[in-house]
Formats: structure tokens, sequence, C-alpha cells
């Protein structure tokens, strides 16, 4: 049976009678509550982004090419004719802006992997500190929720989607703390300013923390037995600092065609809770999601666990959302299934240990830590060999000379393999160390300030024209490499670039002409226009 451990008013009631020092741990400490335990923790987390030299992620060989476009296109003339870089007042500008702030120090490779472990880091510490926060130490549920910060999300490279969340986590905590000292004005204007910095990195984020926020006062009022019109009007009254970003957002989408939403499918709903660990090993993954929801059954089931009411509520407005939501919004993919890690990370924070034994302590204890480093290590495999795959394709770069226009393709198969295709974007490499124009990049009005002005490469200018099938398939969604050769424009491009598995009876077009190179793929030189 569902036990819900409700928070009191002012949240004192939910969190459990123990003394903290400053740093917001338990005087009366278990093995798993120390400094040294907390650092050791975060560290793992990052591990698997410490194995490899580039994040293998699947997006970000493509950000790695905007980014360049954005930092240095004033010194990359002969890019100045494809692209234009507009900066406008967006809610997806996280990673952008510290790649803006880092890259003269760092240079811009190494400052996006920077970026993309601190992202982690952040993570990993924002789940630890919420679990600290509310049950007044890391619980092994706590421990168990780690590893969803590499969900399908994060894995995909939505960069600044899971910069968000990880923040809008640790504004959370902070707004606990100073609600929780009674003051009215202090908290909202934290909401105020974290709310607003949130949504400039990206709008889910500051959406995640209002969904936060909100349940706690739901709770503080079911708790305190308020009327419903007295309780609404509290959490607005709470709350309203969060809606400052309305007015940006409002300017924002007034141009780019409103929430631009598209698609529900409770199929395609399954098949991304399906996928919230996701990765390369669908036995490994889906016993890995096997493990976190039987945790969760179990806190349900057993006599020894309650709920916390501030992220039970939570985790049940996650699920709400996550059925509501179509799979475009904002011209952003995913919109729904990018949800699916945090429906499961919330509810196994919400997990009280409060009730459990000393024994039954240690042996979820080690359980969590022995799903954590499973699947730490697992992500670090995957990891290492992505790169390998990419690492076997970049030699072909050296081959293409500066300033070319790149036709590239990927071959993909009919049906979506569980492994992820890690190749998708990855000509943003040579944009980015070539100034090389590729067809691979995104533009959708309001998703980012990257703009794509090539017509002579029409309609293989930007994403997704770069994916095709190596034969017919039955229910298409895009055309086939034969169907794509006949079509592209050969005036509007210098060189074709295939990835991925080719067919067996390939029928080059006269007019390319294969190029020497080291990498593993093809690539062909466009002599002559067809």
């Amino acid at each position: 049976m569902l036990r819900l451990q409700a928070s009191g008013a002012h949240m004192n009631a939910a969190t459990p009678p123990i003394a903290a020092d400053a740093f917001g741990a338990a005087q009366d400490r278990g093995w798993l509550d120390t400094r040294l335990a907390f650092a050791m923790l975060c560290l793992a987390a990052i591990a698997p982004l410490l194995v490899v030299d580039f994040p293998p992620l699947v997006d970000l060989y493509g950000h790695l090419g905007r980014y360049a476009v954005q930092t240095d296109l004033h010194n990359r003339p002969g890019l100045q004719q494809y692209f234009s870089y507009e900066w406008t007042l967006i809610g997806n500008l996280g990673a952008d802006l510290l790649v803006q702030l880092l890259h003269r120090w760092l240079g811009l490779e190494t400052a996006v992997r920077c970026i993309v472990i601190v992202t982690q880091l952040l993570a990993a510490t924002g789940v630890l500190l919420v679990s600290r926060e509310l049950h007044g130490r890391i619980t092994p549920f706590a421990i168990a929720a780690l590893p969803l910060i590499y969900g399908l999300a994060f894995n995909y490279g939505f960069l600044n989607f899971s910069l968000s969340m990880a923040l809008a986590m640790l504004a959370f905590v902070v707004w606990l703390r100073l609600h929780r000292r009674g003051n009215k004005l202090v908290p909202r204007v934290w909401l105020g300013l974290a709310g607003m910095a949130i949504w400039v990195c990206h709008a889910y984020g500051w959406a995640f923390l209002g969904l936060l926020c909100g349940s706690a006062l739901l709770a503080d009022a079911i708790t305190g037995r308020q009327r419903p019109l007295a309780a609404l009007g509290a959490i607005l009254a709470e709350c309203w600092p969060l809606l400052l970003p309305l007015v940006p957002m409002t300017l924002w989408r007034s141009g780019t065609g409103g929430l631009s939403l598209m698609g529900w499918s409770l199929s395609f709903k399954l098949q991304g809770l399906a996928s919230v660990f996701r990765h390369k090993w669908v036995i490994l993954d889906t016993a890995s999601l096997f493990v976190a929801i039987s945790l969760i059954y179990w806190a349900i089931r057993s006599k020894s666990a309650a709920f916390d009411l501030r992220l039970g509520i939570a985790a049940l407005v996650c699920l709400a959302s996550f059925m509501v939501l179509p799979v475009q919004v904002f011209g952003s993919m995913y919109a729904d299934i990018r949800l699916a890690p945090y429906i499961l990370m919330t509810a196994l924070l919400a997990v009280s240990p409060r009730k459990l034994g000393a024994q039954m302590g240690r042996v979820l204890g080690l359980i969590a830590l022995a799903f954590f480093a499973a699947r730490m290590v697992t992500t670090g495999a995957a990891y290492l060999a992505h790169e390998k795959t990419v690492s076997e394709v970049l030699p072909t770069i050296d081959a293409i000379p500066q300033g070319s226009r790149v036709a590239f393709f990927v071959v993909v198969p009919c049906t979506e393999a569980w492994d992820l295709p890690v190749l998708s974007h990855v000509a943003g490499v040579a944009l980015a160390r070539r100034d090389v124009f590729a067809n691979n990049h995104w533009q959708a009005a309001g998703v980012n300030p990257l703009i794509v002005h090539y017509p002579a490469a029409a309609p293989f200018e930007r994403d997704p024209s770069q994916y095709v099938y190596a034969g017919e398939c039955a229910q298409p969604v895009y055309p086939t490499l034969s169907k794509v050769l006949e079509q592209f424009p050969h005036p509007g491009f210098s060189h074709l670039w295939i990835l991925g598995p080719l067919p067996d009876e390939l029928v080059v077009p006269q007019g390319l002409e294969p190029v020497r190179h080291a990498g593993k793929g093809a690539l062909y030189a466009v002599n002559s226009p067809q």
C-alpha cells in the first residue's frame, strides 16, 4: 500500500527531525552521508564522460558545427555565404552562452566537452541535494536515481535541455531552504531570478522548476487541509514570479509559429518509457529499467517505506504531463519522452527511508550502489564503443579540401535500431575543423539562432536531408540512397560523403569520382554537373 509522508506548514513536517550542519548533512550520518561519499558519488557519476576524448552524443557533433559558426563566423569568410547567426532571446540558449564564454580560453571542442561534464556534475549534485533536503540524508533510492541523468535525451545530445533540468533541481533545493525559513519575499525573488535564468537555458527546465515548487506547495496545502480556492491562491502567491518568462516567451513564439505542437502517439510514448536507459545494448538497458521500476514498486508495497508527498505529487504530475504532451513542442522533438527519466527520478527521490531498519537500509544501499556502478560501467563502455565508431570515420575529413560543399548522407535501417545513431551529425566536425558546408544542420523557427541560406543545395541544405535508406522500406520516412544520388543538386556540392551500410548494388551516377581516404564510408568528388 502506498504511504505518503505529508509535509506540514512551511514544509517542516516532512523533513526528518535531524539537526544538520552547514553542508546539509545529517548529524546522525549513515555510511552514505559523509562529504567524501558525496564527492565520490558525484565523481563516479561523471566517470563515463572522463573515459572518452569527446562525448559521443548523437546531436553533439552537429552542435559542434553550429558552435563554430556561432563563435567564429567572422573569421571564416568561406562559411559566411552559407550561414548566419542571429542572437535573439529564446528559451534554448544554455550551452550556447557557455560556449561563447569559454571557447576563447579552452578552445571550442574542449569547451564543449567541459560543458557536457559540468552538466552531468550539476545533475548528480542536484539529485543528491534534493535527497538530503527532503530526507536529511542520501537515500539508497537517490543513488538508484543517479543513472537516470544519462537518459535518452542526454545521450541524444539535448544539452540545453539536460543543463536546464539539472539547474532546476538545484534551484528547487535552494527554494525549499528559503521557504522553510518562513520569509515571504526572499523565496519569491529567488524564483523570479532562477526561473528567468533557467528559462533562457531551456524552457523545459523552467517548467520543471515550476512543477517541483507547485507540487511542494500543493502538498503543503493538503497537509494543512486548505480549501481548494485558498490552496490555489496560496500556490499562485508563492509561484507567480515564475511567470516572468512568459513575457519574452510570448515575443519569442509570436514570430515563430506559436507552440508548434505536432503528433501524439500512445505507442510512441510506451516506446519512450521503455527507452529510458536506451543507449547501445537493449538487454542491459531494459534490465536497468526493470531494476528502477522494481525499486519503486517495492517502496509502494513495503510497510518499511513511505513517500514524501512533495515529490510524490511531482512524480504524478510528471507522468500526467508525459501522457498529455505531443511529440513536438516549440519545434523540439521528443517533447514527451524527454520527461520519462524524470518520472522515475522524482518517484525514487520521493521514497523516504525513515522507517527502514539498519539492516534493510544496508541491503538497499548495497543494491543501489551496485545498480549505480553497473550503469556507469555500461554507459562508459557504450561511450567507448561509440567513440570508436566515430573515430573510424573522422579520418575521411582529412581528404576533404578546406571550404568544400559536402552532401552528407547516413544510411539508416528501415526499422530503428536500439543502438543510437551516433554518426547522424558527424559532418558537424568537418564544419568545425575545415569550414565545410554540410547538409545536417538544424533550422527551425525559434529553436536556435543558426540560419542556413544556401538555395543551390535545396532541398538538401539542412537536417533531416542527410538520412537515407539502403533500399525500399515498407513504411518509408526517408528516400533511398539511389534516389538521392539521382536527385541531389550536383552543382551545389563539391563532394559526396556517405556513411553506414551501403547497398550491395550501388549505381554511382556519372560525375562522381571516388576520393582516396583513410576513414570508413564512401567519399566522392563531384566533378561535373548532372
